[in-house]
């Protein structure tokens, strides 16, 4: 062989290693949103903020409170909810953090039903599975052992991706980084559902936990978890006959 030849083999050869590298990943992936949607933390987030502005704070506040956040400033947060900012300024978020920790140990724990559809879905399905949170206390994998097992919830997930200022930006360079091109996302707000179809993912809305079913504006609503089994079956089945027989005409 020629040293041209040679040259253009080589050349060639790189141009096949860096395509496969680069290539997608058509592996299936599940994103669940973590509090409301995985683990009931309404009541425990009213206690905490009912202990912190040494007022009531009742549930359905604390759902309001919730849904807004992404869609206001922080300013506008506080002064509508009547929270004193300079409560949160000086040194207020620590305090604020101690007590939402106290509570979620006393009171939060896992939707009925999420156990066991996670169990099941790990057992039938070929998927991996992760949380999306603002909750970074779940960066730590001893940490999220601890934490999962105390809520009664399976640590069947290949990862945690948290952020607490900019979850929407880190679940974008995850996905970019895994070059993930099939998933679903589910949660139980707007915000969630909207980060599942700006990134081309299957999305499910849940009604159990900070959002009610006309809130959602997602490709499935389910009232139990126990439906997402079927949705997650057959969409599945979707992939594989797109893999054998490629998308439709």
């Amino acid at each position: 062989m020629s040293v041209k030849e040679k040259v253009k083999t080589k050349k060639l050869n790189e141009s096949i290693t860096k395509n496969q590298n680069t290539s997608v990943n058509d592996t299936p992936w599940i994103f669940f949103d973590y509090s409301g949607t995985l683990i009931d933390t309404i009541n425990a987030l009213s206690n905490t903020y009912s202990k912190y502005l040494g007022r009531d704070f009742p549930p359905q506040q604390v759902k309001y409170l919730y849904n807004d956040f992404p869609k206001s400033s922080k300013i506008k947060i506080l002064l509508k909810y009547k929270m004193n900012p300079l409560k949160f300024i000086l040194g207020g978020r620590k305090r604020f953090d101690k007590v939402r920790l106290e509570e979620f140990r006393k009171n939060a724990k896992a939707f009925e039903g999420i156990p066991e559809v996670l169990i099941k879905i790990q057992k039938i399905a070929k998927v991996k599975m992760a949380i999306v949170t603002h909750d970074t206390e779940l960066n730590s994998p001893e940490k999220r052992e601890k934490i999962l097992t105390q809520f009664g919830i399976p640590n069947v997930f290949e990862t945690v991706i948290t952020d607490h200022k900019n979850k929407e930006k880190s679940f974008k360079i995850f996905l970019e980084d895994k070059q993930i091109t099939n998933g679903v996302f589910i949660g139980d707000t707007q915000f969630d559902i909207y980060l599942g179809k700006i990134n081309n993912l299957k999305t499910v809305g849940v009604s159990w936990g900070f959002s009610v079913i006309d809130d959602l504006d997602a490709d499935h609503i389910i009232n139990n978890p126990h439906e997402l089994l079927q949705i997650i079956t057959d969409w599945l089945h979707q992939l594989e006959q797109k893999k054998l027989h490629g998308d439709p005409i």
